[in-house]
């Protein structure tokens, strides 16, 4: 199923989902994991733990949020998936941010983890029906169906892979 499919767009989450191509799912998000390349790895492990602006996320912290949040958004799909009603709390990533710690974990394995969730989430979604993937459920307060969740994770790393183009990547250039 396609972007179009969406029979509504859901608050909040719409900054991310626009930010997709409108193809297959699946296609999209095989497509983001892509994005992380040798090239892209090299950029971000030159970065190591320099931030452009104080109190802001090193790159492996970044990386670590992009697993717990994809994490987080494939387990909402799955239970949505499933047909389970019960509405689901939000999280805070910021909290999740300092206890994760990601600035301190081994960067490759940080890229490793990344793709090994992404490759976990790529078989799931192959897995739904064009039903499942319209099943609707609540998460932090906002109605949202499984295919929205997918193209969420995918924006989700979109969004954070222009903030690294656009903020991180000129500190190389210093």
């Amino acid at each position: 199923m396609k972007k179009k499919d969406l029979p509504f767009m859901p608050e909040y989450y719409d900054r991310y989902i626009d930010l997709c191509e409108d193809k297959d799912i699946v296609d999209v998000l095989s497509e983001t994991l892509v994005n992380i390349n040798e090239d892209s790895v090299e950029k971000m492990r030159a970065l190591g733990t320099m931030v452009y602006e104080t109190g802001k996320w090193t790159i492996p912290d970044i990386i670590q949020h992009l697993i717990d949040t994809e994490r987080i958004l494939a387990y909402r799909a799955l239970r949505f998936a499933r047909e389970d009603k019960t509405a689901l709390d939000g999280f805070e990533e910021n909290d999740y941010a300092v206890t994760a710690q990601g600035y301190q974990r081994d960067f490759d394995d940080l890229v490793a983890e990344f793709q090994a969730v992404r490759m976990g989430t790529i078989s799931m979604f192959k897995s739904f029906t064009d039903e499942m993937l319209q099943q609707e459920g609540t998460a932090s307060n906002v109605k949202i169906n499984v295919l929205a969740l997918g193209y969420t994770i995918a924006g989700h790393q979109l969004h954070h892979a222009n903030v690294i183009r656009e903020r991180y990547l000129p500190l190389l250039e210093k």
